[in-house]
């Protein structure tokens, strides 16, 4: 689901920040190019491991990384300690797979104890799609909410379903809120357009309806 940067190579800054990196050990699932796994590392981050389906983005991570399994979370050979790791990271990945418990169950077991999972998620109750729905103007797209590669639908319920049923801890849930689904070609005028409605709207009226993707903190019980 990229914003303004190609998808496999998108920082994503909105989840580097919930990440202590000083020291830590991390797996990034679906890690694209690597790009935020060597932000991590540059903020300190003790070893980066990465898994990547996409052949050309695997070869690119694998330049970044400490660690790069070139294949597919759910039958890829993981070759990972057990509580090896103080993060797994899902960022914009459960979405794209038939099973999302059966991904994250696969690599619980490399999680330590008290460690933390951080999962970002489409919302596909964002004002936009609903609104397309209700006028009969549904189609997929190439990013986004409505994206064609997309396999499974998240909520803030939905999402909040599947950490308690995954047996982890809910820490928090943010929001990343849009006035526009496809920011793209907004412009000056639409980029202020959008930071008011996010200081409004977004903040104190809709903010579930202008919520565009959220993202999770969870704990591993222990």
């Amino acid at each position: 689901m990229p914003g303004k940067y190609p998808y496999y190579s998108d920082p994503r800054p909105e989840i580097r920040r919930l990440v202590q990196a000083d020291g830590a050990r991390i797996l990034d699932v679906g890690c694209g190019e690597g790009v935020l796994g060597a932000g991590l590392k540059a903020d300190g981050a003790a070893y980066v491991a990465g898994i990547e389906l996409h052949a050309p983005s695997a070869e690119v991570a694998r330049r970044r990384l400490d660690l790069l399994v070139a294949g597919s979370v759910v039958d890829a050979d993981l070759p990972f300690a057990h509580s090896e790791f103080d993060y797994l990271l899902f960022a914009d990945v459960l979405e794209h797979l038939p099973d999302p418990d059966a991904a994250l169950q696969r690599c619980l077991p490399f999680l330590k104890p008290k460690g933390r999972v951080i999962i970002s998620v489409p919302n596909w109750r964002f004002y936009s799609v609903l609104l397309r729905l209700i006028v009969d103007r549904w189609s997929y797209t190439d990013a986004g909410v409505r994206d064609r590669t997309h396999l499974r639908v998240f909520t803030r319920y939905s999402v909040e379903q599947f950490v308690k049923h995954n047996g982890l801890e809910l820490i928090e849930i943010g929001r990343n809120h849009r006035l526009i689904e496809d920011q793209s070609e907004i412009g000056r005028l639409g980029a202020v357009a959008t930071r008011i409605s996010n200081a409004t709207l977004a903040r104190w009226v809709f903010p579930e309806l202008l919520a565009f993707q959220y993202v999770v903190v969870a704990a591993h019980p222990g």
